[in-house]
């Protein structure tokens, strides 16, 4: 009968991705499996089943016998399934691509038992041992194996190591990029640290060349960070300097002839990068309350004076003590609101101040302080015009758009933390700011889609 071994073959293990191509003293373990296959004598022909090339070249390369398979195979024993319908055949013995140490005798007492007509498949099963001996066996296969062990954790562990080195020749040009690459550094120390223990006489040499390696990686961390922070100086230098000139044009008399020299200094603005998140958003919030200014003095050049706008200033001041006195019924606090909004020329400014106290009258009235902000929200909805809620849609994206992007800062700077830290103060206040942010986020999403509906 024609006895053939299939070996099939792949390289995305969760445990030990590309394990069948890692070498033992210099050999990779499939050609080793491969090897020991043919040496038992016991097989008519020997193949390697796969669907990845690099597990075909290496076999190829040693004249052996290939079959390429699909690559979607869910286990072993389906990929040399589709090689047996293509391969000649009387009995296949399936033999695993990481097992080269090969037991001769337990292969041949499972040949032999094809010679009963009855048996159509027959597997390999080992006695359950008792604690003591499963140890004592695997402490023998341990110390039988041991130099190939301990060298293929050093090959591995040198590798690793060359993994960092890469992480810092490597241009990072950013913080994120950086902070990407200590994440990454900080994954692979532990696996080096998780892979087991190396050859005696090189253990010096290796731990050596270990440290000296981590040494440059923070090194050159620390060159670019020093590096982004006197960026950093020089940028914020130059936002507060485009301040101070706009601060400068709104003190002069014709401000018409200024605008586009205003325009031209906001686009210098956008050009100005990078700058830390904190230290930009301060300067934004100046920069932006000054451009305001002195386009709102334009505007107040031309209207402020107007009988209509005092006129109207007039009867908002009115409203706004109307609520401030207010001591009747919900459903009178609700025509005081509903008539402050039939204009739809308002003050910003007043318009909070009104929402404010529409607050506090709410409370007077028995509401708690959740189900006030949920009353004044369903009145914004019901009286507030199109144009009205949007502009109000509008403000709270714009704090959304804030409380994202600190979110996004304080979720970065738990990076700079290790498990060492879990106990740390500091780091306690960051999780509360977060927990404290995702709330207000969400509060301001439900008021925004009561605005929409």
């Amino acid at each position: 009968m024609k006895t053939i071994a299939l070996i099939p073959a792949r390289l995305e293990s969760k445990r030990f991705p590309n394990k069948l191509v890692k070498k033992i003293n210099g050999i990779p373990i499939i050609l080793k499996t491969y090897r020991a296959a043919l040496e038992t004598n016991l097989f008519d022909e020997v193949y390697v089943v796969s669907g990845n090339d690099e597990i075909l070249e290496i076999i190829k390369n040693e004249g052996g016998l290939t079959f390429k398979s699909l690559n979607n195979h869910e286990s072993g024993t389906d990929r040399i399934a589709e090689a047996a319908v293509d391969i000649d055949h009387d009995i296949v013995v399936n033999l695993q691509g990481d097992e080269p140490f090969i037991n001769n005798a337990a292969i041949r007492d499972l040949i032999n038992s094809f010679k009963d007509t009855d048996v159509q498949i027959a597997s390999l099963m080992t006695k359950f041992l008792n604690l003591d001996e499963i140890l004592n066996k695997k402490t023998k296969e341990f110390e039988l194996n041991k130099d190939a062990l301990l060298n293929l954790n050093y090959n591995t562990k040198n590798k690793l190591v060359k993994d960092i080195e890469g992480l810092y020749q490597t241009d990072a040009n950013s913080i994120k990029d950086w902070q990407e690459k200590i994440k990454t550094f900080e994954s692979i120390k532990k696996n080096i640290e998780d892979t087991g223990p190396i050859p005696r006489k090189l253990k010096k040499s290796f731990w050596n060349n270990y440290k000296k390696v981590v040494r440059e990686f923070y090194s050159t961390k620390n060159i670019f960070f020093k590096k982004i922070k006197k960026v950093y100086t020089e940028n914020l230098s130059k936002q507060n300097s485009l301040i101070n000139e706009i601060i400068n044009i709104s003190s002069k008399d014709d401000l018409e002839k200024e605008r586009q020299n205003v325009i031209s200094i906001q686009k210098k603005w956008k050009l100005i990068k990078p700058v830390p998140y904190k230290a930009n958003e301060k300067n934004w919030k100046n920069f932006k309350n000054s451009c305001d200014m002195f386009f709102q003095k334009i505007s107040q050049n031309k209207n402020l004076k107007t009988k209509e706008n005092k006129e109207f200033e007039l009867k908002q001041n009115k409203l706004i003590e109307d609520v401030e006195k207010f001591s009747g019924e919900l459903v009178g606090l609700e025509k005081i609101f509903e008539e402050y909004f039939l204009n739809n020329k308002l003050s910003s400014e007043k318009e909070k101040i009104f929402f404010d106290k529409i607050k506090t009258q709410l409370i007077k009235q028995g509401l708690k302080e959740e189900e006030s902000q949920n009353k004044l929200n369903e009145m914004k909805s019901k009286f507030m015009s199109y144009d009205q809620k949007k502009s109000e849609v509008y403000k709270l994206n714009l704090r959304l758009d804030k409380l994202k992007k600190d979110l996004t800062q304080q979720e970065n700077n738990l990076l700079f933390f290790n498990d060492k830290s879990k106990e740390n103060k500091l780091l306690k206040t960051v999780h509360l700011k977060i927990k404290n942010q995702k709330l207000e986020i969400e509060k301001l999403i439900i008021e925004k889609n009561k605005l929409l509906k």
